[in-house]
């Protein structure tokens, strides 16, 4: 029997191929929290995606790209000859970079109306911390996964694509059918709107940490990691965040060395003198942190959450404690 195994990365394709020896292992790479999400348009045109996707990590420092895109066309093709398999297995875990991956896979398919031979194996732990031997005695929680699984993806897919937050906050409040961990992952997706302070959820842990002395970036990636209820961020995308408070108009900390891309993760001394700077809040990232200022008006405000482009004429907003959108006035 052929079989494809998709996973979320790297690590956990490594493990799942020293696991068992049935078939094909291939990592799903790509962060979809982070940059630019435009809708999944039809099976036979995913060409505007890739290319805004392999535009953004190229400007991020990612590669050239070019190659990048040819790279997300390899797994288009990958998915378009789902016909090679006669089972596809999926490995994905509870937290919000695999949930992303998770609903824009089963899309694909879904577009490709491959709806026999699919599993789906979702883990409530993190598949890349675990031994071969923990993998394989996740088999017997496969389940088929149904046409109706597919289209409830779809919707989750096109929610978060949307160019405003509405239908997401709605979609939040469900219990989708087959997918335990999609409502509460794409409600942390949700809480990286700017809040009243104009901060993410992200951003605030930071300062407020921050605050607290946590001031070693090194350790401060463990802190936010452990507040967490489901960890999704990895170091590319974290410290790009961090950056962001110390590199903009009035800074809200003070002490990276220098703006953090992707190249000083490859550099072992530029990345050794990041993760043991010191760091400090200014007055005005204390001002924002105890509610005397507001981050997105002191810095105008330019990223994406999922399909929402928030500059300050599409300022969203999501007030955490109330659980209230507010939008462009």
């Amino acid at each position: 029997m052929t079989v494809l195994l998709l996973t979320n990365g790297d690590s956990a394709a490594d493990l799942l191929k020293a696991a068992q020896d049935r078939g094909r292992v291939e990592p799903w790479r790509d962060s979809l929290l982070e940059g630019p999400l435009p809708p999944l348009g039809p099976a036979d045109d995913y060409q505007p995606f890739r290319e805004i996707r392999s535009g953004y990590w190229a400007g991020r420092g990612a590669g050239d790209a070019a190659a990048l895109a040819a790279e997300y066309k390899k797994r288009d093709e990958l998915l378009a000859a789902h016909q090679d398999y006669e089972q596809i297995e999926l490995w994905f875990e509870h937290d919000l970079y695999d949930q992303l991956q998770l609903i824009e896979i089963l899309t694909r398919l879904y577009h490709a109306k491959r709806f026999e031979g699919v599993s789906l194996v979702q883990a409530g732990d993190y598949l890349g911390m675990m031994s071969p031997e923990q993998l394989k005695g996740l088999e017997d929680q496969a389940r088929p996964v149904t046409e109706q699984m597919m289209a409830i993806a779809e919707l989750a897919i096109k929610v978060v694509t949307d160019e405003t937050p509405l239908k997401l906050a709605e979609f939040v409040s469900l219990k989708p059918a087959g997918f335990p961990f999609l409502a509460q992952a794409l409600h942390r997706l949700l809480e990286e709107l700017p809040g009243p302070d104009g901060l993410s959820r992200t951003e605030r842990q930071m300062l407020y940490s921050i605050n607290r002395g946590m001031t070693k970036p090194g350790m401060l990636f463990a802190r936010c990691q452990a507040m967490e209820a489901a960890q999704f961020w990895g170091d590319w995308g974290f410290f790009h965040v961090l950056s962001g408070l110390q590199y903009c108009a009035q800074p809200l900390i003070s002490g990276l060395p220098e703006p953090v891309e992707i190249a000083i993760f490859q550099d072992g001394e530029r990345r050794k003198a990041m993760l043991q700077a010191s760091l400090s809040l200014t007055a005005e990232g204390q001002d924002v942190l105890e509610g005397r200022a507001d981050h997105a008006s002191l810095n105008e405000i330019n990223r994406h959450v999922g399909g929402v482009h928030l500059t300050p004429q599409t300022l969203w907003r999501y007030d955490v404690n109330l659980a209230e959108i507010s939008g462009p006035r």
